[in-house]
């Protein structure tokens, strides 16, 4: 019986209780009038008036609200799919369809939260969904443009109440360690350079579990400021007041992102040029450069250039330092998947960091954190951090139960975790990893650690794949379908199914190996390996963490 219309401003878990109750009422009324008596039914009401944990205000984060059904939320679905699924939904929604359905926690908030906290005003910011790219940032601005509910008010009162509840040791008040080492952990030859890097959190009280990720708020390196602020005209001593902080202008850069332009910073360029002196002939000079950055927005460069690019092609812009750096986003902090036990190393947290550097339109590009802690911290140095608490992706509570875990390259760094926990916990089920990377010989990780393992019996089955070193290549996901019947049979005893890495490429293949693994050993049709491959899902067995 639908009672509560859909246009109700209500959530879906809100208008299934109400729907609900209001029917019970009626049903419980009309049969207690049928028998001349009212008593049952008013004692049985009262026992419907408590609604479900978490029923509050409409557009709230619920913990309830997990079980409302978001079809759109897939991470194999292609943004122009979800943003069908999400035609005629409310704004928040169809902005969360326009996320990468990771809930990987890079932005700070799950998919859902990031969208709510746009449209109510407490987030500015249209660029954090980092796997989702400019195709989400694009999306985002398009519907940003529908609302007015970016409210100065709202987003200073969530701020405040933000930073009444920040304890030590969270995103918003990080905690400061010390950096003891960042070893390479690929030979000499290799094409990557992955470092094992390990930190010191003696003094900080912070802990984690396995599965939760270590949050670094990094800093720019000393060359990208130097070169913006000469782009940008401006002299690395001035000073300047960012949000109650007077510093240095090229202190200031260091933590605010450099990567990004922002639509704030193209406004204060547009403002800038539109107020300052005109002169014989600057009049149409000015409206052209206008124009040029108010198409600038929409364009594909907006998400393509950074911010010394944008500098570097406008060159007739001139800021105040106080103005250009009010006008930059404060730089995100970096997630890493932890790479350690807090068992067996109480004071320390290992994180598997692979170093970023191309060359992007004739220009080097840099990682900001991953060089940070390959190039620019020493040993001692101090690094700010927090936690990032996982969302289920821990190792199962049943010490018995098969673990099957899936993690190419940098992907296998929650494993370790895993296993180092079954190691500490003298836990009996079976584990089975699946590695691989470019070459045996030079990006083998944790090679040494890994075989000891396998030796010793924790590490049940190791199978590796390593792409570059025939002629056909050979992923994880080919690994898991030449060992299919075994892994059906795994899954089959109750065996848990784990997955880290890339979300956009191998995160998609894995997943297909799992439904075809499915269909063929389960002897099921594609539609029921789909609804099993669900199952797993819902029952926490299939878990990913995938960026």
């Amino acid at each position: 019986m639908q009672l509560i219309p859909e246009s109700a401003p209500f959530s879906t878990e809100q208008r299934a209780w109400l729907n609900g109750f209001l029917a019970g009422m009626i049903g419980l009324l009309d049969n207690e009038q049928a028998r001349g008596g009212s008593s049952v039914a008013v004692a049985a009401a009262a026992s419907l008036l408590t609604p479900p944990s978490g029923f509050g205000s409409p557009g709230t984060d619920q913990s309830s609200s997990e079980e409302e059904s978001f079809p759109w939320h897939d991470s194999s679905l292609p943004i122009v799919d979800r943003m069908s699924l999400a035609e005629g939904k409310p704004i928040e929604r169809r902005m969360m369809a326009a996320m990468a359905q990771l809930n990987c926690g890079t932005c700070g908030y799950l998919c859902k939260t990031y969208a709510e906290a746009i449209v109510q005003g407490s987030e500015k910011n249209l660029t954090l969904c980092s796997p989702g790219g400019s195709e989400t940032a694009k999306v985002l601005r398009t519907l940003f443009k529908e609302t007015t509910a970016n409210k100065p008010a709202a987003a200073g009162a969530a701020k405040q109440d933000t930073q009444a509840v920040d304890a030590p040791g969270t995103r918003n008040n990080p905690a400061k360690a010390r950096l003891i080492s960042s070893d390479r952990l690929n030979r000499d030859g290799s094409a990557k350079d992955t470092r094992h890097v390990a930190i010191d959190l003696s003094g900080t009280s912070l802990k984690y579990r396995v599965g939760d990720a270590l949050g670094i708020l990094p800093s720019n390196c000393n060359e990208l400021v130097l070169k913006v602020l000469s782009a940008a005209s401006l002299e690395p001593a001035q000073a300047v007041c960012i949000d109650g902080h007077k510093m240095r202008l090229d202190d200031t850069l260091k933590r605010r992102c450099l990567r990004s332009v922002t639509t704030e910073l193209v406004d204060r360029a547009v403002e800038s040029v539109r107020n300052r002196p005109k002169k014989n002939g600057s009049i149409a000079k000015d409206d052209l450069l206008v124009k040029e950055l108010e198409a600038f927005v929409d364009s594909d460069d907006f998400d393509r250039w950074d911010v010394c690019e944008f500098l570097e092609n406008f060159k007739d812009l001139r800021f105040g330092a106080e103005e250009f750096a009010s006008s930059l986003s404060p730089i995100r902090p970096r997630l890493y998947s932890i790479a350690s036990s807090q068992s067996l190393h109480a004071d320390q947290v290992h994180l598997t960091v692979g170093r970023v550097e191309n060359e992007v339109r004739g220009r080097a590009r840099k990682g900001v954190a991953s060089t940070m802690l390959a190039d620019r911290l020493d040993a001692g140095s101090e690094i700010e951090v927090f936690v990032q608490p996982s969302h289920g992706f821990t190792i199962p509570s049943d010490p018995n139960a098969p673990m099957i875990m899936v993690g190419p390259g940098t992907g296998i760094a929650p494993f370790m975790a895993f296993l180092q926990q079954r190691q500490a916990d003298h836990a009996t089920g079976k584990n089975w990893l699946f590695f691989g990377d470019q070459h045996e010989a030079l990006d083998y990780l944790y090679r040494e650690q890994l075989e000891a393992w396998n030796k010793e019996g924790l590490l049940t089955k190791l199978d590796l794949a390593f792409s570059r070193d025939n002629e056909s290549k050979v992923y994880v996901q080919n690994r898991m379908r030449e060992k299919g019947a075994e892994l059906w049979a795994w899954l089959e005893k109750g065996g848990f199914f784990f997955v880290c890495g890339d979300a956009s490429r191998m995160a998609v293949d894995v997943d297909k190996a799992l439904h075809e693994i499915v269909a063929e050993h389960g002897k099921k049709t594609p539609e029921q390996a789909k609804q099993y491959v669900i199952e797993l899902t819902k029952t926490k067995r299939y878990v990913r963490d995938v960026y």
